[in-house]
């Protein structure tokens, strides 16, 4: 664990200095472009006064990615844009990879090649602390219930929208779901459970979370590639299987969970 403590600091100290571009005294030293949707904490977020670990940027993904990077001699750079464009800028090759708290899914894999699975997580749903009468997503019916576009949320409920009858409203970043959800204007966010915490973490006395496990079931964060692109797909795949079996992944999450107070 002291080792990736060290590493986190390093990385955080020399990030603008490593991941700005291509590197000045080596022309060879290959540079990718990583794509991402920098309002998703702990995965990605935007850094306090813009130290992060890949420029501005800062979050589970991106230490990730930073450390991949390092093993492969490589630079990043980071295109921050909604999530729902992800997909077509790699299929487009105006990124290289995604790495965006990215649920696999069997229809994404008809586009895109993920690696190894590197995160377990769960939908979770968020209604005001006051509201009890939303326990599962069989109480949606005539609800407005908010989604960011483009995720696992938004498909599953979109399939399920006929039976339940609700209302689905999207939004480019889940905070302003949350805003909403908190002036009354919608009656429910569903997310990603650790970006869930997160939200309750900064609204203890105003919001309640939980899960519908009947309807949601597990999920697993990858990392997403051009079809074309085996071989870097192989070469990400190799560092990142070794560095979840060291554990540095389970460290990412413990270190930005309990900064950004979300356990």
């Amino acid at each position: 664990m002291k080792k990736y403590l060290i590493l986190l600091a390093v990385m955080l100290m020399g990030a603008a200095v490593l991941f700005t571009g291509c590197s000045s005294d080596d022309d060879e030293r290959r540079t990718l472009v990583m794509g991402t949707s920098a309002d998703f904490p702990p995965f990605e977020f935007v850094a306090d006064d813009g130290q992060g670990v890949i420029g501005r940027y800062a979050g589970i993904d991106v230490s990730l990615v930073a450390r991949i990077a390092e093993e492969l001699d490589m630079d990043i750079v980071i295109q921050d844009q909604p999530f729902i464009g992800l997909i077509m800028a790699l299929t487009n090759r105006d990124i290289d990879f995604i790495a965006s708290g990215m649920t696999i899914r069997p229809d994404r894999a008809e586009q895109v090649n993920f690696t190894i699975p590197y995160f377990d997580a769960r939908q979770t749903i968020i209604v005001n602390i006051d509201n009890d009468t939303i326990h599962s997503v069989a109480d949606f019916e005539g609800l407005r219930v908010g989604v960011q576009f483009g995720t696992t949320a938004e498909l599953s409920l979109n399939d399920d929208m006929i039976i339940t009858g609700y209302d689905l409203i999207s939004y480019n970043q889940p905070t302003a779901g949350i805003i909403d959800l908190l002036n009354g204007s919608i009656d429910v966010f569903v997310v990603d459970s650790p970006v869930a915490r997160g939200f309750l973490a900064n609204h203890p006395d105003q919001l309640r979370i939980f899960t519908d496990e009947e309807f949601f079931g597990p999920e697993q964060f990858g990392m997403a590639f051009h079809l074309e692109d085996t071989e870097l797909l192989g070469m990400f795949n190799e560092v990142l299987e070794r560095l979840i079996a060291e554990g540095f992944v389970d460290y990412l999450y413990t270190h930005y969970t309990t900064m950004l107070a979300l356990e």
